[in-house]
């Protein structure tokens, strides 16, 4: 049998080229579900975690207002001391409470490569806060310029912490912050000041309270056939609070969120029409609930991408069988073909700006990645070297774009700088690595690494360093991150 040349691209959806040519005798064996996706209480059903609320900053505790930021020359790392919060001796509260809170505040600060973290078997006694010039000397001599010392009061069902940011060699506070909300969010305030902590030393938040959402197949078999299928899910950026968002029994991939969070568009070869095999795109809320479909006239209709402004969706579609890339309103409204060429034009993503959409597409022979004006005017070519570079991702400020790249072997993902044209690779290693998708602080990279069989969502900083792998329940793919700090 002979497989059509769409089928080149068909690792952009997560499945075999052959999977597809036999997806509608498989689909009308089983027949189409009942239902779009499951109500809010199935998902409670489910084992959803319930999203805690933010914490309320309680009133300044000293100089709370200090606005100054601290700034490191030649990118050099800030050295941290972040001692055991101060906490009453329980050791339910220690184990439920305090002990969260300490791991969870050194895990996001050590995530960043903006700090190093001190090492606690060379911390001083009794010397929090520094009060002397010994006691800082002895944080000094322990590896530490700032200190973070904590406090943990409970109050019935809430608790309160009470931080300060302290430079060891001037004895004073730069930050002072006071927070209170329910004991169960003790993760979300270690957030919260990790947050305002990166805030004061670089003017913005880290990442600590984004999401990233990705697809999944770990819990997704249909008893009556065996197929496995995808579903979506989201997770915290550290990947905790792994929450599965649709119940299609399916094939639901490449999700896209837009910048607002409150919505998630994704591809799914779920229909209601009985027999009908053509992949569309859905939207869903990220509580979950029932997924949205967007009417299109098209097929195809992979990889769709959220404008900026959140009013229109761009993908790959197809007419008579070629793949281009079309645009749409979120209504079906105002379809737009933007490119046109006998060659396969695929996975379309827009740039942060909103004037400018990257594209995967093959009109020079192997596929490369180009870019184009929001209209489809001016197409031009960005990756020059290597037999295959696919799936484009923008950093926040548009000045990077991150992509799969391959020019022997397996792919990786490679960063070029789009001002100079210099582009250098950050995975490293054995395995299949695709998909990437940047932190809205700029600071880290996701993506889904294959290896030894098993296809996991991982991230590291945006030179490589500090890998951390996400997910480890089923087969894990196609992440992206939320756009939007705090």
């Amino acid at each position: 049998m002979k497989v059509p040349k769409t089928a080149r691209f068909m690792r952009l959806w997560g499945i075999s080229a052959l999977a597809l040519l036999f997806w509608p005798v498989v689909s009308a064996a089983a027949g189409a579900p009942a239902a779009v996706g499951a109500p809010a209480a199935v998902g409670a059903q489910q084992g959803r975690p319930e999203t805690p609320p933010a914490p309320t900053p309680a009133a300044s505790a000293g100089p709370a207002e200090v606005s100054a930021v601290i700034t490191q020359e030649g990118g050099r790392r800030i050295p941290l001391a972040i001692p055991p919060a101060i906490a009453p001796i329980d050791p339910v509260f220690q184990a439920q409470t305090a002990d969260r809170f300490d791991k969870t505040l050194a895990s996001d600060l050590g995530f960043l490569p903006n700090f190093i973290l001190a090492d606690s078997s060379l911390f001083p006694k009794g010397a929090r806060p520094p009060a002397t010039k010994e006691q800082g000397d002895a944080w000094s001599a322990a590896g530490a310029q700032f200190l973070v010392d904590t406090q943990i009061q409970p109050n019935g069902e809430q608790v309160t912490v009470t931080a300060q940011l302290y430079d060891v060699r001037t004895l004073k506070p730069v930050l002072s912050k006071r927070y209170q909300a329910g004991s169960k969010s003790i993760r979300v305030i270690a957030h919260y000041l990790a947050n305002d902590i990166v805030r004061q030393f670089f003017g913005q938040p880290g990442p600590f309270m984004t999401s990233i959402v990705f697809t999944s197949d770990r819990d997704s078999r249909t008893p009556k056939d065996g197929r496995v299928v995808k579903e979506v899910y989201m997770m915290d950026f550290d990947g905790e609070n792994q929450t599965r968002l649709t119940y299609q029994s399916s094939l639901s991939m490449a999700p896209d969120i837009t910048r607002d969070g409150s919505k998630i568009f994704f591809q799914s070869f779920y229909s209601r029409a009985p027999g009908s095999i053509a992949p569309g795109i859905f939207s869903i809320g990220r509580e979950g609930g029932q997924p949205k479909q967007v009417p299109l006239s098209t097929g195809l209709n992979a990889s769709p991408s959220i404008s900026p402004d959140g009013k229109s969706v761009v993908f790959a579609g197809s007419i008579k069988g070629n793949p281009e890339i079309f645009s749409v309103n979120l209504d079906g409204g105002n379809l737009k073909r933007l490119t046109e060429s006998a060659s396969i034009d695929s996975t379309p993503r827009w740039a942060p700006n909103g004037r400018e959409i990257a594209f995967t597409s093959n009109r020079q022979g192997s596929p490369q990645i180009y870019l184009m004006d929001s209209e489809g005017a001016n197409v031009r070519r960005v990756t020059m070297a290597g037999n295959w570079n696919d799936e484009a991702a923008f950093s926040p400020k548009g000045d990077k774009l991150a992509f799969s790249c391959r020019n022997e072997g397996d792919f990786q993902i490679c960063v070029t700088d789009m001002a100079s044209g210099r582009t250098f690779q950050i995975s490293n290693g054995g395995g299949s690595h695709e998909n990437p998708t940047w932190s809205p602080d700029g600071s880290r990279i996701a993506w889904q690494m294959r290896k030894n069989g098993s296809t996991q969502i991982v991230s590291a900083n945006i030179d490589g360093s500090g890998l951390k792998t996400l997910t480890s329940l089923g087969n894990n793919y196609s992440p992206v991150w939320s756009k939007a700090l705090d």
